[in-house]
């Protein structure tokens, strides 16, 4: 810090408050607020972005098609604010075919065909850099606070989170640790996704992280994001109900109904769904089981409770969510912070919109969203990324320009004409499903056992 000797002529306040404002002059000439030339973040003279760090799980970290990729991961949101407000980002770029190898669309037929990518990636691109974009797939609250790099991974979490979070080589800092470590100026935070999402994959809104849980880790986070004096500008939680790697019950009755030449309410009745209900990845293929049973003289029996999350549980997830995202609103309001309400714009978006004079929707390959059901398309993650900008130029009384989402779309290959579809596209593919089933479970093993749903659709 710059430091002046008075000396006995300079001892009255006079003086002194001449000397004050000469000091205050070459603040102001020089454009700092300390001696580093750089604000203390929070400072009400200092930039927002002199450093920015991003924390959160797949959807910050720039997840696509299955895959922590470097070619995908700068059509990320945090990638495309940094570059609409110009301050740097280090990404954790993962070098081909990325981490799982990337899904690749290989037919547009009814089903599509997705592939996995063969090979297995190096590692990091860049694993001399201190990445910025904290975010590691996968990660719940809890996760975020608590689990860093270990020095054998056995399990892909494991593996994925030494990738973003282990270098340069020997950190072992939890995202929450590394963020204060690296004193930023503002935090972007958007966590708890996964903390819903697992609802989706079991087919019950029982394996969503208890609220109490849930409140106690979000209280703890967003206190020592607080102490490091950092702008926050937090998202909450969507409705996970709404993505396309939950199928529409009456999609699937409508699909059992033309194999089997029954009506739709015997075909319904048949495997126990019912309109309102939403059927996973699992689900679908144990429909296919279910059809090819039939054909070698079997009877079609109804879903497994696991493949299903009924009207009723769909209403429970739903009443979750919004409690969790009562707890991210007071949390954030008495920290100061900025709320990004993502929650209500996803409901915009499923009603869909028009994107250069494309009809973009929230189905699968509706041009949103990506190969596993789950993670924004390019324009997907441009639309995202505008609506932080929106919330921090409101905060922050910026002008930041947001992003060409048009120009975008020209341009994403999982985007209107560009897909080239040639049927229908409504449910997602094996392969794809079972990648995203995996990311949701953090890649630690297999689903709990699953037990039928007994009978008839009115025993619900």
């Amino acid at each position: 810090m710059l430091r002046y000797r008075l000396g006995p002529s300079l001892r009255c306040s006079q003086c002194i408050l001449f000397v004050s404002l000469i000091f205050l002059a070459f603040q102001l000439l020089s454009g700092c607020g300390s001696s580093s030339g750089t604000p203390p973040p929070g400072s009400s003279n200092s930039s927002p972005f002199n450093s920015v760090v991003f924390l959160g799980d797949s959807l910050t970290a720039g997840y696509q098609n299955g895959s922590l990729l470097d070619s995908q991961q700068p059509n990320g949101f945090a990638n495309l604010i940094a570059r609409q407000a110009s301050f740097a980002i280090t990404l954790p770029l993962i070098a081909p075919p990325g981490a799982p190898s990337v899904l690749q669309l290989v037919s547009t037929g009814f089903p599509p065909v997705v592939e996995e990518s063969s090979g297995t990636t190096s590692g990091r691109d860049n694993p001399n850099q201190q990445a910025t974009d904290l975010a590691v797939p996968g990660h719940k609250l809890h996760d975020l606070i608590n689990t860093g790099p270990t020095q054998l991974p056995t399990t892909g979490e494991g593996i994925i989170t030494n990738l973003v979070l282990g270098y340069p080589a020997g950190n072992t800092n939890t995202q929450l640790q590394e963020a204060v470590a690296l004193k930023p100026a503002t935090i972007f935070l958007w966590i708890g996704n996964n903390d819903a999402l697992v609802a989706d994959d079991s087919g019950t809104a029982d394996a969503m992280t208890p609220l109490a849980n849930f409140s106690a880790d979000y209280a703890q986070l967003i206190s020592t994001l607080k102490m490091t004096g950092a702008n926050l500008v937090v998202a909450n939680v969507p409705d996970v109900t709404l993505i396309p790697y939950m199928t529409p019950a009456t999609a699937v009755i409508d699909y059992v109904a033309s194999k089997t030449g029954q009506s739709a309410s015997e075909a319904g009745t048949a495997i126990g769904l019912a309109d309102g209900d939403l059927v996973n990845p699992q689900g679908l293929d144990d429909v296919e089981s279910e059809l090819a049973s039939l054909q070698a003289g079997g009877s079609l029996k109804p879903l497994a409770d696991g493949d299903v999350l009924t009207a009723a549980e769909r209403l429970t997830v739903q009443a979750m969510i919004a409690s969790y995202n009562q707890v991210i609103q007071q949390e954030v309001s008495a920290a100061g912070g900025t709320l990004v309400d993502l929650h209500t714009y996803f409901a915009t978006l499923a009603s869909g919109l028009t994107i250069d004079g494309q009809n973009a929707t929230t189905a699968f390959l509706g041009g949103l969203f990506g190969l596993d059901g789950i993670h924004p398309t390019n324009t997907g993650y441009a639309l995202l990324a505008n609506q932080f900008i929106a919330a921090t130029n409101t905060t922050f009384m910026l002008s930041i320009g947001s992003v060409d989402v048009n120009a975008v779309a020209k341009t994403d290959p999982y985007f209107g004409t560009n897909i080239k579809p040639t049927g229908s596209m409504m449910f997602i593919p094996h392969e794809a499903g079972v990648r995203s089933s995996k990311l949701i479970r953090g890649w630690k093993g297999g689903r709990t056992e699953r037990t039928r749903r007994t009978g008839a659709m009115d025993a619900r």
